[in-house]
């Protein structure tokens, strides 16, 4: 016979009598309902991994670290989204502005990042093959969205290629990366360039886009998905290591390692800033971040909240707000 699931009474004593939290009333029966004991309890109860355990004394700071996370989901949304469709479309306008929207001739023009390296070389071949790769799940996404996508059937019904802005309608952040990280160098600095975010003096300043946009992916993901956000457990352990000496020079924003949640919202400032957002705007999302971290200083003990959230982030936020003010 299997194991019995436990009651939610059951894990309220499982809770208090073997993880040592108080939880008692309905109040806390019922947040215990509506955030679950698995995705709630269990998803918040650890720091980045299982055996990184938090500390709580109550049930009530469980709850407010569910709450800081889900505001600053909310938070980073709106931004996020946005950062996603513009930065898609300003890499189409400049290729098709070079190039012209026909996949083939793009690829002949500007995903031929492989060129720059020895023909017969290890890098040209695996730099060559991500080229091959790119161009097979561009025509399969193609193959296997034409039935059911208007934007994709319109130009296959009317014996049209599909042209790249197309495509695109169908790319995830993910394959963006990909995209780009195949382009040549050339395209890589233009598009840089016209999101102002080119430093001469960065050793990685063509793959500055891509890093970015890579670093975008994981937060973006996991808010779409509802995963858990404080903690950064949704970054991929290669995301950020060139990065943290670009935020240094460009926003002397100091120590990012892309494991704190701070850390991000100097990520989402830089590239609101890149496409257009005002002094006003960014200070909003900024005052907005802190009035959801002081609730949570508030509401959990000090050690779980250093460990959380680390315990240099009123010097980050003081960058990024000086950043801010800097920026004309």
């Amino acid at each position: 016979m299997g194991k019995r699931a436990k009651t939610t009474d059951g894990l309220m004593r499982h809770i208090r009598d073997n993880k040592g939290i108080q939880i008692n009333g309905s109040k806390q029966k019922r947040e215990l309902r509506n955030i679950g004991y698995f995705h709630g309890y269990k998803g918040y109860s650890f720091f980045q991994n299982k055996k990184n355990e938090l500390s709580f004394n109550n049930f009530s700071e469980v709850t407010a670290l569910y709450e800081f996370d889900s505001d600053i989901k909310s938070l980073f949304y709106k931004h996020i989204m946005f950062a996603e469709t513009a930065i898609k479309n300003r890499i189409l306008e400049i290729i098709h502005r070079e190039s012209g929207i026909e996949l083939e001739k793009i690829f002949d023009d500007i995903l031929t990042d492989y060129k720059k390296y020895k023909t017969g070389s290890s890098d040209y071949a695996k730099k060559f093959q991500h080229t091959m790769i790119l161009r097979s799940d561009m025509y399969g996404k193609i193959h296997s969205n034409f039935k059911g996508k208007s934007f994709i059937n319109h130009f296959i019904y009317n014996d049209r290629p599909v042209p790249l802005y197309a495509v695109f309608e169908l790319y995830t952040l993910g394959n963006l990366v990909f995209f780009v990280r195949c382009m040549n160098s050339t395209f890589k600095i233009k598009i840089a360039k016209d999101l102002d975010l080119y430093l001469d003096s960065f050793k990685k300043r063509e793959d500055i886009v891509a890093n970015l946009i890579d670093c975008l992916k994981g937060l973006r993901n996991a808010i779409a998905h509802n995963g858990v956000l404080y903690d950064c457990r949704f970054k991929d352990s290669n995301v950020g290591k060139h990065l943290t000496e670009y935020f240094n020079v460009k926003m002397h924003v100091k120590n990012l390692k892309f494991d704190r949640i701070v850390d991000y919202l100097a990520v989402i400032i830089l590239i609101s800033t890149a496409l257009g957002y005002n002094k006003t705007e960014l200070r909003k999302v900024v005052k907005t971040f802190e009035l959801h971290l002081n609730e949570l200083r508030y509401n959990l003990n000090v050690s779980t909240y250093d460990k959380v959230i680390g315990t240099d982030v009123r010097n980050k936020l003081r960058q990024i707000n000086q950043y801010i003010n800097n920026f004309s």
